[in-house]
């Protein structure tokens, strides 16, 4: 309820923000730039039964600006991609280039029936200039004969060009002679003194009103894992998510929940990892038994199906997988001490 005192303090606030936005200088306005669209630019090797592409979003863009790269090889049966296709080493550099993110996806099956595996990255630098991403070299083994055969398939280098604004050369820019001093009209002093108090009430005013919802906040206590948990199931079931056949967002929502739950309740690091980089440090922890283990691998990779492949289950398997998924949460939750349970009875 707002007493007499929110209600004035409103009122003052409003009328001093008005007052800053009629006497304050009309300031100049532009158009936004035109940044352009995208060019995405690929190149393809083929090699055996191993077709290799590489996609670059965007081979035109300004000096510190990300470039997304993605690594795709698609594989006959009986052959298989050694990962990681592109090994970074600890430099992060990819020859001009810094890598900043670095994804190795898990491989799946393909609608032709090949494997596909995808490795995805992020560039940048600050070089202006003509550059060139190198080429890629992806080993893989070849079983569909009687002899193992091992091979390489390597791409073709992709040109990407940074451009600035100081131009390919930035370090022959000069800096422009100070300009001399210009008059400042009285009524400018008064408007911008109006808007510095406009802005300065404005700030208290949002500082108190965070400081008491902070306050606020922390008289509930957080959530227990587990009972965080069964909500969030509870909330996703509600959504109605599968009889939409919404398959690829339920299963990313019930993933991630259950990840959520495996930190919060064994402190793994499950929402950051990849599916095999979990499954390799939930084989490391004695936390979960083998029987859950076995499961949760399972139910792991089966959602990355239908995540990645556009896998499309039967809405039934979905519902199983809520109904594993609130038992496996039933099954790990905190359990009182042997003592305590007798000392309630």
């Amino acid at each position: 309820m707002m007493t007499p005192f929110h209600i004035l303090s409103h009122v003052t606030l409003g009328r001093l923000l008005l007052a800053s936005l009629l006497l304050a200088p009309p300031a100049g306005c532009s158009p936004p730039a035109d940044d352009g669209e995208q060019t995405p630019v690929s190149t393809t090797a083929q090699r055996g039964p191993v077709e290799l592409t590489i996609t670059v979003a965007d081979d035109h863009g300004p000096v510190g600006t990300p470039v997304s790269i993605e690594i795709q090889a698609l594989a006959e049966a009986g052959a298989t991609i050694l990962e990681p296709m592109l090994v970074i080493d600890e430099s992060n550099e990819l020859g001009a280039f810094n890598v900043i993110e670095n994804v190795l996806r898990p491989d799946h099956p393909g609608s032709d029936g090949r494997r596909i595996w995808t490795q995805s990255l992020v560039l940048d630098t600050f070089e202006p200039g003509e550059h060139e991403l190198p080429q890629i070299l992806v080993r893989f083994e070849d079983r569909r004969g009687d002899v193992l055969v091992e091979g390489i398939v390597e791409s073709n280098a992709i040109p990407i060009t940074i451009s600035s604004e100081l131009g390919d050369q930035p370090s022959t820019a000069t800096l422009r002679d100070i300009r001399g001093p210009i008059d400042i009209p009285l009524v400018n002093w008064i408007a911008w003194t109006l808007v510095g108090t406009s802005i300065l009430l404005a700030g208290a005013w949002i500082f108190f009103l965070v400081r008491r919802n902070v306050a606020a906040g922390h008289d509930t206590p957080p959530l227990p894992a587990h009972e965080l948990a069964r909500r969030e199931l509870d909330a996703l079931e509600a959504e109605g998510l599968l009889e939409r056949n919404a398959f690829q967002p339920f299963y990313f929502r019930l993933t991630d929940i259950l990840r959520h739950y495996i930190e919060g309740r064994f402190g793994l690091l499950a929402p950051t990892r990849t599916t095999n980089e979990f499954l390799t440090d939930m084989g490391t922890n004695s936390m979960l038994e083998t029987d859950q283990q076995n499961s949760l691998s399972r139910f792991l990779r089966f959602s990355d199906l239908v995540k990645f492949a556009l896998h499309e289950p039967p809405v039934e398997d979905g519902r199983q997988a809520l109904s594993m998924a609130r038992t496996f949460v039933l099954e790990t939750e905190p359990q009182p001490d042997a003592d305590q349970a007798e000392g309630d009875e």
